[in-house]
């Protein structure tokens, strides 16, 4: 594919762990509301996760580890974002480097993807396609729909309403970055969703997503992920974020380019997309064939 929506080489989950509008925390009140989210992702007919995150929110930077069933140790890529200074920091584990990307870079790269979804008629559902929400106060559930995709998702306002701007705030972000990584779906039909989760003031405790056989998909698959709020840190938690910052001023600095593995730094464009979403894959026998 010339374009980049076109070659998926297996199905992805557009589940993510959340995302939304721009806010700039402006208040030192609003910055000093601490709280993590726990999330854990599952494949339909597993009964075993297949990625698992701890989100962390402390003094307006949120920071994002994915861990060990087992140990809880981060493994893979942290990803940490400054919302005041609108900066991601991506950190490879195995590889020792790190990443730093500004939101005016991502958002460059964004619209570039979103044109190019666009011009191939194979994947241009994920830009076009509108959703019809239905919304259930009474059992707490929304559905939205188009002919290709179905979330339907439960929550509610959280305890502490003063941690909606940051949430909404990683959710608009960290959806952003999925056009920074060639194994992600363009995040288009994710943004849909947010914006129905920030219409509401809610906090979802449970995402499913069903995508139908399509053009882009040459296998339909349903997935859930569900989301826990701790209202604060614990020693724990406090300790989590000191042992990365100790890994963040020791690991080696990158371009884009090298930390994604890319063969040229790429300016409002990325490469050819491979699989999957923000927070899952498909198993890998549900690839897709060029």
């Amino acid at each position: 594919m010339k374009n980049r929506a076109v070659k998926y080489a297996k199905p992805a989950l557009l589940l993510a762990v959340s995302c939304l509008v721009i806010i700039q925390c402006a208040s030192s009140d609003l910055l000093g509301q601490d709280f993590r989210i726990d999330s854990q992702v599952y494949v339909d007919g597993q009964s075993l996760p297949v990625s698992e995150n701890i989100t962390l929110f402390s003094s307006g930077i949120f920071y994002d580890f994915q861990i060990s069933n087992s140990t809880e140790n981060e493994t893979g890529e942290t990803v940490i974002f400054d919302s005041r200074q609108k900066r991601f920091t991506l950190l490879n584990h195995a590889k020792k480097t790190k990443l730093d990307l500004a939101d005016l870079q991502l958002l460059s790269i964004y619209e570039g993807v979103r044109k190019e979804t666009r011009q191939d008629h194979r994947s241009r559902f994920l830009t076009d396609d509108s959703f019809t929400e239905d919304i259930d106060l009474s059992a707490n559930l929304v559905t939205l729909s188009t002919p290709q995709i179905e979330y339907r998702y439960s929550g509610a306002q959280p305890e502490n309403v003063l941690i909606l701007e940051q949430y909404n705030d990683f959710l608009y972000h960290f959806t952003m970055l999925n056009v920074s990584d060639p194994t992600k779906v363009p995040p288009f039909a994710r943004m849909e969703l947010n914006k129905s989760i920030k219409r509401l003031g809610w906090v979802p405790s449970e995402i499913e997503i069903s995508v139908k056989q399509n053009s882009l998909f040459r296998v339909a698959f349903k997935a859930k992920s569900k989301h826990t709020v701790r209202y604060q840190l614990s020693e724990k938690d406090q300790d989590r974020i000191v042992s990365i910052k100790k890994h963040w001023a020791q690991f080696k600095p990158v371009t884009l380019s090298e930390y994604r593995g890319f063969k040229k730094e790429p300016k409002l464009k990325l490469p050819e997309i491979r699989t999957a979403s923000h927070e899952e894959e498909v198993p890998s026998g549900q690839r897709r064939k060029k």
